[in-house]
């Protein structure tokens, strides 16, 4: 075993420690809000420790952010555009209060704004993998109609199942690529 090897042991369980309070309180509390303080308390950390691993709660924030991205993309490696659009489900009913609240304020709608933009690369990945040549224009558009049932889905209780509503957005994904023949309408 390595010298190293009990400092790298706590490093990562400062920053586990510290992403996780970053989690819990942003649940509840307003990015405006939320103060360095705040998130070392809840870690049950020294401000020290957190200044040790990040300069600002904006940092602490990206770095959740590419754990988040680390997870969906295994999860969209082993399951491609269902596997991607499951993760999406599941992860928004699982937080629906955080996700409305977080419509209702600026530091909210850039956050969203981002998780939107990793959402719409997840979904060029897997369109593509599938052999769908995708244009920008066609990937905000089908990226804008998920945010916009999902948002439906969350405002009436996320009443349908996860796997059924992200299989049925995947097909209706796919459909976007089919051009209907001349006099029919695409179901």
């Amino acid at each position: 075993m390595s010298d190293t090897a009990p400092e790298d042991r706590r490093a990562r369980r400062s920053r586990r420690v510290l992403a996780d309070a970053l989690w819990q309180l942003i649940q509840h509390t307003d990015w405006a809000d939320l103060s360095v303080q705040m998130i070392c308390d809840r870690a049950d950390v020294a401000r020290s420790t957190f200044y040790a691993h990040f300069q600002t709660k904006q940092d602490l924030l990206d770095e959740v952010f590419a754990a988040g991205e680390a997870q969906l993309a295994d999860q969209a490696q082993d399951g491609g555009l269902d596997g991607t659009l499951l993760w999406l489900v599941e992860h928004l009913a699982t937080g629906t209060a955080f996700h409305r609240r977080l419509q209702g304020s600026p530091a909210g709608h850039a956050i969203m704004t981002r998780f939107r933009r990793q959402m719409r690369a997840r979904f060029a990945v897997g369109l593509t993998a599938e052999g769908h040549a995708v244009s920008p224009q066609v990937l905000d558009f089908l990226t804008g109609g998920v945010f916009a049932v999902l948002e439906s889905w969350m405002q009436g209780g996320c009443q349908e199942a996860a796997r059924p509503l992200a299989q049925d957005l995947a097909q209706h994904m796919r459909r976007g690529f089919v051009a209907p023949r001349e006099g029919q309408f695409v179901k």
